[in-house]
């Protein structure tokens, strides 16, 4: 966990969503939250047991609940908000962070693995964003939404069809969820996380040091990003002090899409192994 933020009382009384927080990302801005003074958390994730183990610890800081969601199902996802409702009484905040990433040629990507990338990084976000929409609606909520994409929403790479497509998509889901929304006085942005130094993105099977040394030396700052780098984001924009932001997706990538990179010249150096884990 990040180390980086005080205690504050930025979101007291407020309670927020956070998908895919059992670990990583999301995990570190369901923290962050509650260390924020947040009155409630949902530990939103597919995987039950590792969601309750989260919620578990998280306690500690601050109340919090575990909900086995899987976003892709429209019923699931409507539990997840009545199950919020139920634990807390409200809905200010959804973050969707939930992710799975597949890294393969278009040629050799079956029509099943490309939904599935679909159908988590965006049908899931429209079906969350959605269901949150309605509750804040019926309730006159004056809430945020923000949606975790990519750099990679911005740039194509080989091997990242689904990936870059899903978040690209997302992006304009974003602009098109602001606009229908803003004037209920509810927000929607995006956050763009570059190369972040998760547990999953350390493991070499995963991606190799070579790839990850090849693209620090695009990123100006010179540097990965960690997870409280992405959280703190996150909070600004769900914040009164982003109170006259929507439909903006800002970046946390240390500067790469600064320049003008391709990609396909780290494609040999990234490992072949479709991933199904967690990442941005």
């Amino acid at each position: 966990m990040g180390n980086m933020s005080s205690q504050r009382a930025d979101f007291a009384g407020q309670v927020a969503i956070v998908t895919g927080a059992a670990t990583g990302i999301g995990q570190e801005i369901a923290t962050l939250f509650l260390r924020r003074g947040a009155a409630g958390v949902v530990i939103a994730d597919i995987n039950g047991p590792m969601a309750e183990r989260t919620a578990a610890e998280l306690q500690a800081i601050g109340p919090c609940v575990a909900i086995r969601t899987d976003v892709s199902d429209e019923a699931s996802v409507a539990a997840m908000v009545t199950g919020c409702r139920e634990a807390f009484g409200r809905v200010d905040s959804l973050v969707t962070s939930a992710g799975v990433h597949l890294h393969k040629l278009v040629v050799d990507t079956s029509l099943d693995e490309w939904n599935r990338q679909l159908s988590v990084q965006l049908s899931g976000p429209f079906l969350c964003a959605r269901e949150v929409a309605r509750d804040m609606l019926a309730h006159g909520t004056r809430g945020s939404i923000v949606n975790i994409v990519s750099a990679a929403a911005r740039m194509g790479r080989v091997k990242g069809a689904a990936h870059c497509a899903s978040k690209a998509g997302l992006t304009l889901l974003t602009q098109v969820l602001a606009m229908e929304l803003g004037p209920h006085g509810i927000r929607a942005n995006a956050v763009g996380p570059g190369l972040i130094d998760t547990e999953s993105q350390r493991d070499e099977t995963v991606m190799s040091t070579a790839y990850k040394t090849a693209y620090m030396k695009e990123i100006p700052l010179g540097t990965l990003g960690e997870p409280i780098d992405i959280a703190e984001a996150v909070l600004f924009l769900c914040s009164d002090a982003a109170r006259w932001l929507t439909g903006q997706t800002l970046y946390v990538d240390g500067g790469f899409l600064a320049g003008n990179l391709s990609l396909q010249g780290l494609a040999d150096l990234f490992d072949e192994t479709p991933m199904s884990h967690r990442a941005q």
